[in-house]
Protein backbone atom coordinates (compact mmCIF):
# COMPACT_ATOMS: atom_id res chain seq x y z
CA UNK A 1 0.00 0.00 0.00
CA UNK A 2 0.90 3.24 -0.46
CA UNK A 3 2.39 5.69 2.03
CA UNK A 4 1.40 9.02 2.87
CA UNK A 5 0.34 10.36 -0.26
CA UNK A 6 -0.01 14.41 -1.26
CA UNK A 7 -2.75 15.38 -4.08
CA UNK A 8 -4.00 17.47 -5.91
CA UNK A 9 -7.77 18.26 -7.53
CA UNK A 10 -7.81 20.52 -10.04
CA UNK A 11 -11.59 21.88 -9.99
CA UNK A 12 -13.17 24.29 -12.58
CA UNK A 13 -15.67 26.89 -11.38
CA UNK A 14 -15.88 26.96 -7.72
CA UNK A 15 -17.04 24.80 -4.60
CA UNK A 16 -20.14 26.79 -4.26
CA UNK A 17 -22.10 24.62 -7.37
CA UNK A 18 -24.19 21.87 -5.64
CA UNK A 19 -23.02 19.98 -8.64
CA UNK A 20 -22.28 16.30 -8.94
CA UNK A 21 -18.36 16.83 -10.09
CA UNK A 22 -18.55 19.13 -6.79
CA UNK A 23 -19.92 16.63 -4.40
CA UNK A 24 -17.72 13.75 -5.44
CA UNK A 25 -14.29 15.24 -5.80
CA UNK A 26 -15.18 16.28 -1.93
CA UNK A 27 -16.22 13.18 -1.24
CA UNK A 28 -13.39 12.01 -2.44
CA UNK A 29 -10.55 14.32 -0.73
CA UNK A 30 -13.10 13.79 2.68
CA UNK A 31 -12.19 9.97 2.35
CA UNK A 32 -8.38 9.71 1.64
CA UNK A 33 -7.70 13.23 4.07
CA UNK A 34 -9.64 11.53 7.26
CA UNK A 35 -9.32 7.69 6.57
CA UNK A 36 -6.14 7.21 5.06
CA UNK A 37 -4.36 10.44 6.55
CA UNK A 38 -3.20 11.38 2.94
CA UNK A 39 -2.77 15.73 2.28
CA UNK A 40 -5.53 16.66 -0.09
CA UNK A 41 -5.76 19.61 -1.53
CA UNK A 42 -8.49 20.57 -4.28
CA UNK A 43 -7.92 24.14 -5.98
CA UNK A 44 -10.74 25.64 -7.87
CA UNK A 45 -10.28 29.08 -9.84
CA UNK A 46 -14.24 30.79 -9.67
CA UNK A 47 -14.69 30.85 -5.86
CA UNK A 48 -14.40 34.53 -5.60
CA UNK A 49 -15.66 34.21 -1.37
CA UNK A 50 -18.92 32.58 -2.17
CA UNK A 51 -19.71 29.54 0.36
CA UNK A 52 -18.72 26.01 0.30
CA UNK A 53 -21.90 24.44 -0.65
CA UNK A 54 -21.08 20.74 0.71
CA UNK A 55 -19.07 20.07 3.34
CA UNK A 56 -15.68 19.62 3.46
CA UNK A 57 -13.21 17.72 5.71
CA UNK A 58 -10.98 20.42 8.09
CA UNK A 59 -8.06 18.16 6.90
CA UNK A 60 -8.48 18.95 3.29
CA UNK A 61 -6.84 22.40 1.72
CA UNK A 62 -8.74 24.37 -0.09
CA UNK A 63 -6.87 26.68 -2.38
CA UNK A 64 -8.96 29.53 -4.26
CA UNK A 65 -6.78 30.85 -6.93
CA UNK A 66 -9.54 33.52 -8.45
CA UNK A 67 -9.06 33.57 -11.89
CA UNK A 68 -12.43 35.19 -12.78
CA UNK A 69 -12.37 32.79 -16.16
CA UNK A 70 -16.47 33.55 -16.74
CA UNK A 71 -16.80 37.13 -15.02
CA UNK A 72 -17.97 38.06 -17.89
CA UNK A 73 -19.60 35.33 -19.88
CA UNK A 74 -21.74 36.69 -22.20
CA UNK A 75 -21.58 40.63 -22.15
CA UNK A 76 -17.78 39.89 -24.18
CA UNK A 77 -17.71 39.91 -28.24
CA UNK A 78 -16.13 36.89 -29.65
CA UNK A 79 -12.91 39.10 -30.16
CA UNK A 80 -12.54 39.92 -26.48
CA UNK A 81 -14.05 36.19 -25.22
CA UNK A 82 -10.55 34.92 -27.54
CA UNK A 83 -8.57 37.75 -25.60
CA UNK A 84 -10.12 37.07 -22.26
CA UNK A 85 -9.66 33.94 -22.51
CA UNK A 86 -5.94 33.71 -23.53
CA UNK A 87 -5.32 35.95 -20.66
CA UNK A 88 -6.82 34.13 -17.78
CA UNK A 89 -6.01 31.16 -19.08
CA UNK A 90 -2.19 32.29 -18.91
CA UNK A 91 -2.82 33.44 -15.41
CA UNK A 92 -4.15 30.39 -14.25
CA UNK A 93 -0.93 28.36 -15.46
CA UNK A 94 1.61 30.77 -13.90
CA UNK A 95 -0.62 30.77 -10.30
CA UNK A 96 -0.81 26.54 -10.74
CA UNK A 97 2.55 26.03 -11.73
CA UNK A 98 3.97 28.45 -8.78
CA UNK A 99 1.18 26.29 -6.33
CA UNK A 100 2.45 23.08 -7.73
CA UNK A 101 5.81 23.80 -7.43
CA UNK A 102 5.58 24.87 -3.60
CA UNK A 103 2.98 21.77 -2.53
CA UNK A 104 5.13 19.06 -4.78
CA UNK A 105 2.30 16.79 -5.08
CA UNK A 106 2.62 13.25 -6.26
CA UNK A 107 -0.17 13.38 -8.02
CA UNK A 108 -1.83 16.03 -9.71
CA UNK A 109 -5.39 15.29 -11.20
CA UNK A 110 -7.68 17.46 -13.62
CA UNK A 111 -11.53 16.82 -13.32
CA UNK A 112 -11.11 17.88 -16.54
CA UNK A 113 -14.74 20.55 -17.20
CA UNK A 114 -11.96 23.46 -17.52
CA UNK A 115 -8.84 24.63 -19.29
CA UNK A 116 -6.03 23.33 -17.34
CA UNK A 117 -6.12 20.42 -19.73
CA UNK A 118 -4.60 22.28 -22.19
CA UNK A 119 -1.21 23.37 -20.44
CA UNK A 120 -1.63 20.61 -17.57
CA UNK A 121 1.19 18.01 -19.30
CA UNK A 122 3.94 20.34 -19.73
CA UNK A 123 3.68 21.15 -16.25
CA UNK A 124 7.32 20.91 -14.79
CA UNK A 125 6.08 20.55 -11.13
CA UNK A 126 7.22 16.49 -10.98
CA UNK A 127 4.00 15.24 -10.40
CA UNK A 128 2.27 12.27 -11.80
CA UNK A 129 -0.77 14.17 -14.06
CA UNK A 130 -3.94 12.17 -14.52
CA UNK A 131 -7.38 13.00 -15.37
CA UNK A 132 -11.23 12.19 -14.51
CA UNK A 133 -13.65 12.48 -17.10
CA UNK A 134 -16.82 13.51 -15.82
CA UNK A 135 -18.51 13.77 -18.81
CA UNK A 136 -18.45 12.00 -22.44
CA UNK A 137 -15.45 12.71 -24.27
CA UNK A 138 -17.31 14.08 -27.01
CA UNK A 139 -19.39 16.34 -25.44
CA UNK A 140 -18.56 19.57 -27.57
CA UNK A 141 -19.82 17.42 -30.38
CA UNK A 142 -22.90 16.05 -29.06
CA UNK A 143 -23.54 19.57 -27.93
CA UNK A 144 -23.16 21.26 -31.19
CA UNK A 145 -25.17 18.56 -32.76
CA UNK A 146 -28.13 18.72 -30.80
CA UNK A 147 -28.09 22.76 -30.90
CA UNK A 148 -27.52 23.27 -34.32
CA UNK A 149 -27.40 21.36 -37.89
CA UNK A 150 -24.87 24.46 -39.04
CA UNK A 151 -21.68 23.31 -40.74
CA UNK A 152 -19.41 25.78 -38.94
CA UNK A 153 -20.49 24.98 -35.38
CA UNK A 154 -20.15 21.49 -35.82
CA UNK A 155 -17.06 21.62 -37.73
CA UNK A 156 -15.38 23.80 -34.57
CA UNK A 157 -16.92 20.90 -32.27
CA UNK A 158 -15.04 18.44 -33.66
CA UNK A 159 -11.93 20.08 -34.39
CA UNK A 160 -11.70 20.96 -30.55
CA UNK A 161 -13.04 17.60 -29.49
CA UNK A 162 -10.23 16.25 -31.57
CA UNK A 163 -7.67 18.53 -29.10
CA UNK A 164 -9.24 17.32 -26.35
CA UNK A 165 -9.18 13.63 -27.03
CA UNK A 166 -5.36 14.23 -27.93
CA UNK A 167 -4.25 15.99 -25.19
CA UNK A 168 -6.01 13.57 -23.08
CA UNK A 169 -4.16 10.57 -24.63
CA UNK A 170 -0.80 12.42 -23.06
CA UNK A 171 -1.95 12.05 -19.24
CA UNK A 172 -0.14 9.52 -17.50
CA UNK A 173 -3.82 7.84 -16.85
CA UNK A 174 -7.07 8.60 -17.48
CA UNK A 175 -9.95 7.84 -15.57
CA UNK A 176 -13.71 7.20 -17.22
CA UNK A 177 -16.87 6.20 -15.13
CA UNK A 178 -18.56 3.42 -17.34
CA UNK A 179 -17.23 0.56 -20.07
CA UNK A 180 -19.87 2.38 -22.20
CA UNK A 181 -17.63 5.53 -22.72
CA UNK A 182 -13.97 3.67 -22.65
CA UNK A 183 -15.26 2.23 -26.06
CA UNK A 184 -15.28 5.67 -27.28
CA UNK A 185 -11.78 5.82 -26.99
CA UNK A 186 -9.29 4.56 -29.82
CA UNK A 187 -6.28 4.75 -27.02
CA UNK A 188 -7.51 2.80 -24.20
CA UNK A 189 -3.61 2.09 -22.93
CA UNK A 190 -3.89 4.99 -20.47
CA UNK A 191 -7.58 4.43 -19.39
CA UNK A 192 -9.09 3.10 -16.52
CA UNK A 193 -12.56 2.49 -15.62
CA UNK A 194 -13.75 3.98 -11.81
CA UNK A 195 -17.15 4.70 -11.23
CA UNK A 196 -18.40 7.51 -8.45
CA UNK A 197 -18.92 6.79 -5.04
CA UNK A 198 -22.06 7.01 -3.00
CA UNK A 199 -21.13 10.08 0.02
CA UNK A 200 -22.72 7.22 2.47
CA UNK A 201 -24.98 4.19 1.85
CA UNK A 202 -28.19 5.26 4.07
CA UNK A 203 -30.15 2.90 6.47
CA UNK A 204 -33.63 4.04 6.05
CA UNK A 205 -34.92 3.42 2.44
CA UNK A 206 -38.09 4.38 1.00
CA UNK A 207 -41.63 2.21 1.47
CA UNK A 208 -42.10 3.38 -2.65
CA UNK A 209 -45.82 3.32 -1.24
CA UNK A 210 -45.91 7.49 -1.60
CA UNK A 211 -47.99 9.34 -4.25
CA UNK A 212 -45.05 11.10 -5.54
CA UNK A 213 -42.01 10.99 -8.18
CA UNK A 214 -38.58 12.42 -7.93
CA UNK A 215 -36.48 14.24 -9.97
CA UNK A 216 -32.96 15.85 -8.98
CA UNK A 217 -30.52 18.06 -11.13
CA UNK A 218 -29.48 21.02 -12.76
CA UNK A 219 -32.29 23.25 -14.77
CA UNK A 220 -30.98 23.28 -18.17
CA UNK A 221 -31.70 22.35 -21.93
CA UNK A 222 -29.59 19.29 -21.58
CA UNK A 223 -31.33 17.89 -18.67
CA UNK A 224 -34.73 17.56 -20.54
CA UNK A 225 -37.24 19.04 -17.57
CA UNK A 226 -39.49 20.14 -20.45
CA UNK A 227 -39.65 16.52 -21.82
CA UNK A 228 -40.80 15.30 -18.37
CA UNK A 229 -43.45 18.35 -17.90
CA UNK A 230 -44.72 16.89 -21.54
CA UNK A 231 -44.83 13.48 -20.32
CA UNK A 232 -46.26 14.11 -16.56
CA UNK A 233 -49.57 15.33 -18.74
CA UNK A 234 -50.21 11.71 -19.52
CA UNK A 235 -49.64 10.44 -15.86
CA UNK A 236 -52.16 13.45 -14.33
CA UNK A 237 -54.91 12.83 -16.82
CA UNK A 238 -54.77 8.69 -14.94
CA UNK A 239 -53.45 9.83 -11.86
CA UNK A 240 -54.44 13.01 -10.97
CA UNK A 241 -53.48 12.71 -7.12
CA UNK A 242 -49.64 11.83 -7.43
CA UNK A 243 -47.52 14.31 -7.39
CA UNK A 244 -43.30 15.06 -9.14
CA UNK A 245 -41.21 16.67 -7.39
CA UNK A 246 -38.21 19.09 -9.06
CA UNK A 247 -34.59 19.73 -7.34
CA UNK A 248 -32.97 22.23 -8.62
CA UNK A 249 -31.88 25.62 -10.17
CA UNK A 250 -30.63 26.86 -12.98
CA UNK A 251 -31.58 29.15 -16.26
CA UNK A 252 -34.38 27.50 -17.46
CA UNK A 253 -36.60 27.75 -14.06
CA UNK A 254 -38.60 30.39 -15.24
CA UNK A 255 -38.99 28.48 -18.63
CA UNK A 256 -40.15 25.46 -17.19
CA UNK A 257 -42.70 26.89 -14.59
CA UNK A 258 -44.21 28.77 -17.41
CA UNK A 259 -44.85 25.24 -18.91
CA UNK A 260 -46.31 23.63 -15.89
CA UNK A 261 -48.48 27.03 -15.52
CA UNK A 262 -49.63 26.66 -19.25
CA UNK A 263 -50.75 22.70 -18.45
CA UNK A 264 -51.98 23.83 -15.64
CA UNK A 265 -49.97 21.43 -12.99
CA UNK A 266 -49.19 23.80 -10.67
CA UNK A 267 -50.85 21.77 -8.04
CA UNK A 268 -48.63 18.18 -8.34
CA UNK A 269 -45.75 19.56 -10.45
CA UNK A 270 -43.36 21.37 -7.97
CA UNK A 271 -39.59 22.83 -8.83
CA UNK A 272 -37.53 23.31 -5.53
CA UNK A 273 -34.45 24.54 -4.55
CA UNK A 274 -31.29 22.16 -4.61
CA UNK A 275 -31.14 19.91 -1.16
CA UNK A 276 -28.66 19.72 1.03
CA UNK A 277 -29.92 16.32 2.20
CA UNK A 278 -31.49 14.70 -0.91
CA UNK A 279 -31.35 11.04 0.84
CA UNK A 280 -34.70 12.69 2.51
CA UNK A 281 -36.39 13.83 -0.11
CA UNK A 282 -35.72 10.07 -2.18
CA UNK A 283 -37.03 8.38 0.99
CA UNK A 284 -40.13 10.27 0.89
CA UNK A 285 -40.85 9.37 -2.63
CA UNK A 286 -41.76 5.94 -4.65
CA UNK A 287 -39.47 6.48 -8.07
CA UNK A 288 -37.05 8.36 -9.40
CA UNK A 289 -36.96 9.72 -12.89
CA UNK A 290 -34.43 10.99 -15.45
CA UNK A 291 -35.50 13.17 -18.85
CA UNK A 292 -31.86 14.07 -19.87
CA UNK A 293 -31.40 13.99 -23.16
CA UNK A 294 -27.78 13.82 -23.53
CA UNK A 295 -24.04 15.02 -21.67
CA UNK A 296 -24.60 12.24 -19.05
CA UNK A 297 -21.26 10.32 -17.56
CA UNK A 298 -22.76 8.63 -14.52
CA UNK A 299 -25.09 10.32 -13.12
CA UNK A 300 -24.75 9.94 -8.97
CA UNK A 301 -28.32 11.08 -8.35
CA UNK A 302 -29.78 7.89 -9.99
CA UNK A 303 -27.20 6.10 -7.76
CA UNK A 304 -27.95 7.83 -4.81
CA UNK A 305 -31.88 7.05 -5.50
CA UNK A 306 -31.14 3.44 -6.07
CA UNK A 307 -29.41 3.26 -2.36
CA UNK A 308 -32.93 4.55 -1.12
CA UNK A 309 -34.32 1.73 -2.39
CA UNK A 310 -36.16 3.99 -5.60
CA UNK A 311 -36.63 2.43 -8.81
CA UNK A 312 -35.26 4.34 -11.78
CA UNK A 313 -36.92 5.66 -15.27
CA UNK A 314 -34.72 7.17 -17.75
CA UNK A 315 -33.54 8.00 -21.41
CA UNK A 316 -30.81 6.37 -22.71
CA UNK A 317 -28.58 9.47 -22.66
CA UNK A 318 -24.92 8.91 -23.41
CA UNK A 319 -23.03 7.38 -21.43
CA UNK A 320 -24.24 6.02 -17.75
CA UNK A 321 -27.74 5.13 -17.44
CA UNK A 322 -27.44 2.39 -19.37
CA UNK A 323 -24.88 0.58 -17.42
CA UNK A 324 -26.48 1.51 -13.97
CA UNK A 325 -30.03 0.52 -15.25
CA UNK A 326 -30.82 -2.89 -16.01
CA UNK A 327 -33.64 -3.14 -18.25
CA UNK A 328 -36.73 -4.27 -16.15
CA UNK A 329 -35.00 -5.70 -13.31
CA UNK A 330 -34.25 -1.82 -11.73
CA UNK A 331 -35.90 0.47 -13.64
CA UNK A 332 -36.85 1.16 -17.37
CA UNK A 333 -34.63 2.36 -20.20
CA UNK A 334 -36.38 4.43 -22.67
CA UNK A 335 -35.36 5.61 -25.90
CA UNK A 336 -33.84 9.13 -25.76
CA UNK A 337 -36.63 12.03 -26.73
CA UNK A 338 -39.56 9.16 -26.31
CA UNK A 339 -42.11 11.44 -24.49
CA UNK A 340 -45.16 9.06 -25.16
CA UNK A 341 -42.86 5.48 -24.62
CA UNK A 342 -41.80 7.81 -21.01
CA UNK A 343 -44.92 8.36 -19.83
CA UNK A 344 -46.36 5.10 -20.51
CA UNK A 345 -43.28 3.76 -17.85
CA UNK A 346 -44.09 6.23 -15.19
CA UNK A 347 -48.09 4.87 -15.54
CA UNK A 348 -46.69 1.17 -15.54
CA UNK A 349 -44.87 1.82 -12.01
CA UNK A 350 -47.82 3.89 -10.49
CA UNK A 351 -49.96 1.27 -11.48
CA UNK A 352 -48.26 -1.56 -9.67
CA UNK A 353 -46.71 -1.21 -6.08
CA UNK A 354 -45.87 -4.83 -6.34
CA UNK A 355 -43.12 -3.69 -9.18
CA UNK A 356 -42.08 -0.63 -7.55
CA UNK A 357 -41.50 -2.21 -4.84
CA UNK A 358 -39.58 -5.36 -6.07
CA UNK A 359 -37.57 -3.13 -8.40
CA UNK A 360 -37.03 -0.65 -5.68
CA UNK A 361 -35.40 -3.53 -3.48
CA UNK A 362 -33.16 -4.87 -6.58
CA UNK A 363 -32.05 -1.39 -7.40
CA UNK A 364 -31.13 -0.88 -3.51
CA UNK A 365 -29.12 -4.51 -3.55
CA UNK A 366 -27.43 -2.91 -6.84
CA UNK A 367 -26.52 -0.41 -5.21
CA UNK A 368 -23.84 -1.58 -3.19
CA UNK A 369 -21.23 -1.27 -5.72
CA UNK A 370 -20.64 2.15 -5.34
CA UNK A 371 -20.44 2.39 -1.51
CA UNK A 372 -17.35 4.98 -1.01
CA UNK A 373 -15.57 2.03 0.60
CA UNK A 374 -15.62 -0.16 -2.53
CA UNK A 375 -15.12 2.44 -4.75
CA UNK A 376 -11.95 4.42 -2.98
CA UNK A 377 -10.49 0.60 -3.06
CA UNK A 378 -10.42 0.44 -6.43
CA UNK A 379 -8.68 4.24 -6.78
CA UNK A 380 -6.15 3.33 -3.28
CA UNK A 381 -5.31 0.08 -5.61
CA UNK A 382 -4.76 2.66 -8.93
CA UNK A 383 -2.56 4.84 -6.61
CA UNK A 384 -0.49 1.93 -5.05
CA UNK A 385 0.19 0.66 -9.19
CA UNK A 386 1.85 3.95 -9.68
CA UNK A 387 3.44 4.90 -5.90
CA UNK A 388 6.20 1.64 -7.14
CA UNK A 389 7.79 1.99 -9.23
CA UNK A 390 6.19 4.13 -11.89
CA UNK A 391 5.81 7.33 -9.37
CA UNK A 392 9.40 6.80 -8.55
CA UNK A 393 10.51 6.53 -12.19
CA UNK A 394 7.68 8.88 -13.43
CA UNK A 395 9.54 12.07 -10.60
CA UNK A 396 13.11 11.43 -12.02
Amino acid sequence: MPGKLKIVYLLPGGLFNPGGMERITINKANYMAEKKGWDIYIVTTEQMGQPVFFPVSEKVHLVHLDIGMYVNFGKESYLEKCVSRYRKNREYRIKLNQLLCEIRPDFTISTLGGLDIEFINRLKDGSVKWGELHFPGNYRQLMARKLSDALIPNLVARIRTYIFRKKCSQLNRLIVLTEEEKTTWHHKKNIEVIPNALSFYPDTVSTCGQKQAIAVGRLVYEKGYDLLIEAWKAVYMKHPDWELHIFGQGDQKEKLNEQILSNNMESVIRIHDPSKNIYKQFQESSFMVFPSRFLEALPMVLIEAMSCGLPLVAFDAPCGPKDIIAEGVNGFLVPTGDVETFSERMIQMIESDDLRRKMGETAREMSYIYSIDEVMKRWIDLFDRYVTPDLKKLRK
